[in-house]
Parts: C-alpha cells; sequence; structure tokens
C-alpha cells in the first residue's frame, strides 16, 4: 500500500528531497503503537468486564460465582480479539506514515513534513528558534534513535526518531543558524 500513496502539494518542496527516517522507525512506531493499545485494551477490558459483571449480577440475581461468570465466554473473546484487530489496522498505516515524513535544511529555514492522515507541513525560520534539545526513551535507545525537539515563540516542534549523530549534528547546525540569524536586540 506504501507504494501507491506519496506527498503531494502542498506538502513537498519544488526541486528539493527531504531527508527521510531511517527505516528501523517503523519498528519503534509498531512497538509504541502495541503498547498503547495493550495499555488502553487492558484498562477498556478490565472496566468492562468489572461494570458488567456487576449489572448481570444485579439483573440476574446471581447467587454464585458460577452464575455470575456463565456470560464471559463470548464477551472475552470480543475483548481479546478487538486489540489484535485495531494492531493489525494500524500495522500497515505506521509503515505509509513512514513515507510523510521529513525535514530538510534550508538556506532560511527548516521545513518539516509528518502525518498521514493528518499531514502536516511546518516552516521554521531560524531567526525564530529559541532552543533545541535532543531526547532519547528507553525503546529508542534500545534502536539507537533520538529526537530533536525544536523550541520557539509559536511552540515546539519535533524531529523524530533519527540517527544519535545526526540528531547531535542538527542540534549544532541549527543551533548555529539560530544564533547567526537573530536579529539585534
Amino acid at each position: 500500500m506504501a507504494r501507491y500513496i506519496r506527498p503531494e502539494p502542498p506538502f513537498t518542496l519544488d526541486g528539493v528531497d527531504m531527508t527521510r527516517h531511517p527505516a528501523r522507525t517503523v519498528r519503534v512506531h509498531r512497538i509504541g503503537a502495541a503498547l498503547k493499545i495493550l495499555g488502553t485494551s487492558a484498562l477498556v477490558g478490565t472496566t468492562a468486564a468489572l461494570a458488567t459483571t456487576l449489572i448481570h449480577t444485579v439483573v440476574t440475581k446471581a447467587r454464585t460465582w458460577h452464575e455470575m461468570f456463565s456470560w464471559w465466554d463470548p464477551t472475552l473473546a470480543f475483548l481479546a480479539l478487538a486489540p489484535f484487530a485495531l494492531y493489525v489496522w494500524r500495522w500497515d498505516r505506521i509503515k505509509v506514515g513512514w513515507h510523510f515524513r521529513g525535514y530538510h535544511l534550508g538556506d532560511e529555514e527548516l521545513y518539516i513534513r509528518t502525518g498521514l492522515l493528518h499531514r502536516s507541513f511546518t516552516v521554521l525560520a531560524y531567526a525564530r528558534i529559541q532552543e533545541v534539545n535532543v531526547v532519547s526513551g528507553p525503546i529508542q535507545r534500545r534502536y539507537n534513535l533520538a529526537t530533536v525537539t525544536i523550541s520557539s515563540a509559536a511552540g515546539h516542534d519535533t524531529i523524530a526518531d533519527v540517527d544519535p549523530q545526526t540528531a547531535y549534528d542538527l542540534r549544532d547546525r541549527l543551533t548555529d543558524l539560530a544564533r547567526k540569524r537573530r536579529l539585534p536586540v
């Protein structure tokens, strides 16, 4: 599916190739999606099981454990398959979304493109950059990745999941460009 979907204007620059993120970022995002889905489904499943057991017990006036849990077989099968179906749906979207992510250091601006469904193309002038940080979470460290966070008066922008050396080079380059382009006060 990924080969049929490509970024289109206004999410591209004429004659400019956006720097792509490493392919292993797909694995990191799939692990992150699995953890989110697992946590959410455990919370929702536990809450639903407790609430429906309570309602079933009150409505049927069940007195034994066997009577209380007699309805659980089909419900638990659904609760077990729903997160799996959601993860299968997310699996390919993560790979396709990887094609839509990139960045480019222009002469006067930084260009950041993200998103598959909610596409975003950010143009950030170097003169407006206030702070540049490099962070790396436990899953990113496991796969040798880092995230560059850029702060400006307008908010925060990120270049997620790049090689650590590239992240440190970007931090140094963006800091130098911001220092050079900053207007005198």
